[in-house]
């Protein structure tokens, strides 16, 4: 700094200072040996490198081998003369020599030299390296403290995670605690081989005892073990003073880590392993695994009339099955194999091929009051899967519509792979609403998407019969063949019907956004191109053999809008829609719901509180104001319930037109009257899940069963109303029927159901009487008693145990419950359950395209425009829908109509075969099942759902028919 002082004087004191300091810093190092030496020796035993790792495990593989020599010179005396050396001991000095160069590695790289010499190692290498090389100079062999090299397998932990054996914390620690006990035994046992063999020194070694090494290993585990058998004892002094302090520490250690070792063991995954690909394909099945759930799955999946297929199913569950569900596992042990682990982790991805299974299928809990937890948790088992696996199909169920919108924004979900979100809530309410639009629908479409097993038929329950041949009738699909090109989807079905004894329901198409859509019973102008897709009832996959659309609406718009310049719609054409309006506004008294003298409306219960589950009601809605049905279809909807907990619904279903709410409770036969709830189309018991009953399912029925039993015992008296049906035997119609063996049909020009103007119901008309025109049929009127049943009411409940339906129905309360499909309560179209639902999963994996035909039947349809608008905002908007959307109305609808009314009763046929052809012909009506009458006695008047009925079986007058109506035949429907 002097020098720079000098040079420079006009520089300060401290700029000089800075500048010396900042040439030191900037001065080239000057080259050290000794700190080259060191920091090479650092990087060749560090484990963090390569050549460290292979290092420190070859030094292990020797300290084990040495352990083995020791053994081997166990068996010679304690000390002996070496006349020459052998293999033995040659290999004993290479592996010494090693462990020499080894600390000399480790003394170049230490700091702290001392510290290495007091090391546990290298008081190990002195006190077996030098007996070694002594023997090379003596001859003389002693068999000194080489057992001490046994305290080396206390690195059995570091040697594992640098071979990557060990990845959990667990198995960490029990390598850590089995090489403790190890080193502990085989050191403490050479000790006393040495002290008993050798004998005390004060008394010149006379007093030895020789025992074998493995006598003394088992001495020392009786010993800690606290057994004592007495076989093996010490006679030495040295043997006994090492033997008290020995039973002091072995015993607290024997008491300490046997019991972590023993925990640890028995609670192992016992479900690990790693899957191993076959010719099989796999699919994984995680989630919420029940024994439940996988039994149910499996039932569905595994069906006979699926075919045969070889497939394996890999459940995969973060917990250790109970005995009941290992059960189930070792049942199905040849198909079904059950993985323990976490679908989020990728190691356990891995385990279960997830890259190559052909799905994954992630199924959630129903029963939890935590339903956006529930979803939470399954998004991100998506996200993970997705992220990791890109490629593989997932079919994931949520509970909240409104979490479906979340799963399509995760990346790489792809529909046209056959990823699919089922929305138990939205299906649940869909299925339900149907049902309130169309009386029975529920059960006819759950009876075609479930597959069943036949079940032997009960003698005289003739209606049951019916039933049953119905119920195993499901979905399925096949492209139609090149002869079917150009036919309309009339005549392609009725060639299906008539050629192949199929039903063909519906076909595929593609949408102008490039969607697959699907579309049930298109208009006449829908004519089949090459490629099309079809949907066929049948009663087992080998029926659809194949009859072997890309469909372009039409630019033209239909000139007959029924309504469309009235109507109003929401921004996606896909709803009836109106000003949203507060609760307030459409709040009911029971005085002013009397004044309003409903009839042929919708009663919806619901039970609920603040602190319930929300339903989502706007799933219940969306249906029963789908744009298809027109403005005399739209029921008047009426709410009872809570006010408190529809006010959390109310911002679902503020915007659809016709719904009132009366505050009250569904237990109050006064609220129930104020209603009308005699002459209502439906009363549907919706009930929420409480907080109270969700982790007993059996308990989360008890308002719906109370409801039941409520409505039932209610009387309703002077009441006088129309129906679409006398419910009444027309032996009069029935009279005029061909006997067997003549030809069936009336006569040209009359209908077999239809009564001629100023027929009551007592007047049998003649066969003689000519119809030359169709005539309107005046509506038949049933007379009920003075005080009329409650039991006579339309009434669907949702059951969440399905074997509580013994405490809703008398019938099903004298039969053993099996499944709730087979009760009467059920093909009544009385009872609804979520469980009917899991049924979709296994077909949706067969079948991708099943969510589509699901949603044209059930929950409205769904178009990317409104898909697009829920996942913004959950609501619907309202707006002038532009033209190219009104197309989208022109859809086809269920509906349900009578034989004896327009415009069935003027059609010329006598069993379901010539229905199904002449309402194709004639009115473009697609006929696909019966609503009809329960056999005598029946006090109730209930009905029954035959599912695609045998061509052959003759039609009642009493019949209702569940049908497809084109949007432009829905004039019909009014008539």
């Amino acid at each position: 700094m002097n020098v720079l002082v000098d040079q420079y004087p006009e520089i300060s004191h401290y700029h000089c200072l800075y500048l010396a300091i900042r040439k030191n810093i900037v001065a080239e190092p000057v080259f050290s040996l000794r700190s080259a030496v060191r920091e090479w020796s650092v990087s060749f035993i560090n484990a963090q490198h390569l050549p460290g790792q292979v290092l420190i495990v070859l030094i292990f593989c020797t300290n084990i081998g040495s352990i083995f020599i020791y053994l081997i010179l166990t068996t010679h005396p304690v000390e002996y003369c070496v006349k020459e050396f052998n293999i033995v001991f040659l290999i004993d000095v290479t592996f010494n020599v090693l462990y020499l160069l080894y600390f000399g590695l480790r003394l170049l790289a230490a700091k702290d030299k001392l510290k290495v010499w007091v090391e546990v190692r290298s008081l190990v290498d002195f006190f077996t390296i030098i007996p070694t090389f002594v023997t090379l100079y003596t001859y003389r062999a002693w068999l000194g403290l080489r057992f001490i090299r046994a305290l080396h397998i206390l690195e059995l932990p570091v040697i594992l995670q640098i071979l990557n054996i060990l990845n959990s914390n667990k198995s960490l620690k029990l390598s850590r605690l089995v090489s403790i006990l190890i080193a502990t035994w085989l050191t403490s046992a050479g000790l006393i081989h040495i002290v008993e063999t050798s004998g005390d020194p004060w008394l010149d070694h006379f007093n030895g005892h020789a025992h074998s090494y493995f006598e003394c290993i088992y001495f020392i585990i009786v010993t800690m073990s606290t057994v004592g058998y007495g076989d093996v004892r010490m006679t030495t002094t040295c043997g006994l003073i090492f033997l008290s302090i020995f039973i002091c520490i072995g015993l607290a250690l024997f008491a300490s880590y046997v019991p972590e070792v023993a925990e640890i063991i028995i609670n192992r995954k016992k479900h690990g392993g790693r899957y191993t690909l076959t010719e099989k394909t796999h699919v994984v099945v995680c989630g919420h695994i029940t024994l439940a759930s996988a039994s149910d799955f499996m039932k569905e999946f595994l069906h006979e009339d699926r075919g045969e297929f070889k497939i394996d199913v890999l459940f995969l569950g973060n917990f250790c099955p109970d005995p009941e569900l290992e059960a189930f596992f070792r049942r199905h042990s040849l198909q079904v194999t059950f993985f323990q682990g976490s679908v989020r982790l990728r190691k356990d991805q891995q385990r279960v091929m997830m890259d190559t299974a052909a799905a994954c299928l992630i199924l959630c809990d129903r029963f939890t009051p935590e339903q956006d937890k529930e979803d939470s948790d399954q998004l991100l088992s998506v996200i993970s899967i997705k992220t990791y696996c890109p490629n593989t199909r997932i079919i994931v169920q949520m509970l909240k519509h409104s979490s479906k919108a979340f799963v399509q924004k995760v990346p790489d979900w792809d529909w046209s792979r056959g990823d699919a979100v089922m929305c138990l809530a939205e299906l649940k309410l869909g299925f339900m609403a149907q049902s309130c639009q169309v009386p029975g629908l529920s059960t006819l479409l759950a009876n075609l998407f479930t597959i069943q097993k036949e079940v032997e038929k009960r003698p005289g329950n003739k209606w049951q019969s019916l039933y049953l041949e119905g119920l195993y009738n499901e979905i399925y699909t096949e492209y139609l063949s090149n002869a079917f090109v150009g036919l309309s989807f009339a005549q392609a079905s009725k060639m299906c019907y008539l050629k192949l004894k199929l039903m063909l329901i519906g076909l595929q198409y593609e949408t102008s956004y490039h969607e697959s859509s699907v579309v049930v019973n298109p208009p006449g102008r829908f004519k089949i191109k090459p490629g099309t897709l079809g949907f066929f009832i049948a009663r087992n996959a080998s029926d659809v053999a194949s009859p072997e659309e890309e469909k372009e609406w039409e630019s033209e718009l239909e000139q007959q809008r029924m309504e469309q310049d009235r109507a109003t719609l929401d921004s996606t054409g896909m709803f009836h829609w109106c000003t949203p309006f507060s609760l307030e506004d459409v709040t009911l008294t029971r005085e002013s719901a009397s004044r309003l003298n409903l009839k042929d409306h919708v009663v919806a219960c619901v039970f609920g509180d603040r602190r319930s589950t929300p339903l989502g009601l706007g799933d219940f809605m969306m249906p029963l104001r789908a744009s298809s049905l027109t403005g005399a279809e739209l029921r008047t909807v009426i709410f009872l319930g809570d006010c408190d907990y529809l006010s959390r619904e109310w911002h679902n279903i503020h915007y659809f037109p016709k719904v009132y709410f009366l505050p009250g409770s569904p237990l109050c036969g006064a609220d129930l009257r104020a209603l009308n709830v005699e002459r209502s189309t439906m009363c549907v018991v919706l009930c929420s899940l409480s907080p109270a009953t969700a982790s007993v399912p059996f308990m989360q029925d008890n308002d719906t069963i109370l409801s039941c039993f409520n409505l039932y015992h209610l009387r309703f008296p002077h009441v006088l109303r129309t129906t679409k049906t006398a419910q009444l035997t027309l032996p009069h119609v029935i009279a005029g029927r061909p006997s067997q063996g003549q030809e069936s049909g009336p006569p040209a020009g009359q209908s077999p159901w239809a009564f001629p103007r100023g027929t009551s119901l007592g007047q049998a008309p003649t066969c003689r009487e000519s119809f030359s025109q169709p005539q309107k049929i005046p509506e038949a009127v049933e007379l009920l008693s003075e005080h009329s049943s409650g039991a006579t009411i339309p009434l669907l409940i949702e059951l969440v145990n399905s074997s509580n339906v013994r405490f809703v129905n008398e019938a099903d309360s004298h039969v053993e419950f099996t499944s709730l499909t087979l009760t009467q309560a059920f093909s009544t179209g009385n009872v609804f359950s979520v469980d009917l639902l899991d049924c979709l999963m296994a077909a949706t994996y067969f079948n991708a395209n099943v969510p589509g035909l699901v949603s044209t039947l059930v929950t409205g349809g769904e178009t990317p425009i409104l898909e697009a608008q829920l996942a913004e905002d959950n609501q619907l908007r309202g707006g002038e829908s532009s033209q190219t959307m009104w197309p989208l109305r022109q859809r086809s609808k269920m509906a349900q109509l009578a034989l004896q009314e327009e415009p069935l009763c003027r059609l010329q046929c006598w069993n379901f075969k010539g229905l199904f052809c002449q309402s194709l012909d004639q009115l473009e009506i697609l006929c696909i099942g019966l609503y009809r009458l329960v056999d005598q006695p029946n006090p109730c008047m209930k009905r029954f759902v035959i599912t695609n009925p045998p061509p052959d079986l003759q039609l009642l007058p009493s019949d209702w028919v569940f049908c497809s109506v084109p949007f432009q035949q829905s004039y019909l429907l009014h008539r």
